[in-house]
């Protein structure tokens, strides 16, 4: 609510804006106790639909440096074996075993960003990392298989 003091002619008058409504062009007003229900001139009517959301990339860098070197893209999986892939579109972060490593279950593989969120990726199931399918840097989507185990 706004208070405002007016002098008309040499009258004054306590004014209160207390509702402003854009979709009718009105204006509850309180003018020295008075309530009165006024238009109101040069308003524009608010949207009434939800902005849409588009996917967009966001970008840390200042707009004068060098863009960063395109990561590789995932490899395709090897049949057999295990796959332990992303539960979430992202880039990863970091790829914690390397092909002959054992790996235990709930034990962290990867780290991947998504939504500025770092998420730990872990396994499933015990095994020997058969094959290493994404590098540091690499945009995955999800289902993407990023540790096959043998």
């Amino acid at each position: 609510m706004k208070n405002y003091n007016l002098k008309i002619n040499d009258n004054e008058y306590k004014v209160q804006l207390d509702k402003l409504d854009h979709n009718s062009k009105t204006a509850r007003v309180i003018v020295n106790g008075t309530e009165y229900i006024v238009e109101v001139d040069g308003v524009k009517p608010m949207p009434t639909s939800k902005p849409q959301v588009s996917k967009a990339t966001y970008s840390a860098t200042a707009p004068t440096a060098a863009p960063a070197p395109a990561a590789a893209a995932p490899k395709a999986a090897s049949a057999g074996g295990a796959k332990i892939t992303s539960p979430l579109p992202g880039t990863v972060l970091a790829i914690n075993v390397a092909v002959g490593d054992s790996v235990a279950v709930g034990q962290t593989v990867a780290v991947l960003e998504a939504m500025k969120m770092e998420n730990n990726i872990s396994a499933d199931r015990a095994g020997v990392v058969k094959e290493v399918c994404v590098a540091k840097g690499a945009n995955v989507q999800e289902g993407d298989a990023l540790i096959i185990l043998g």
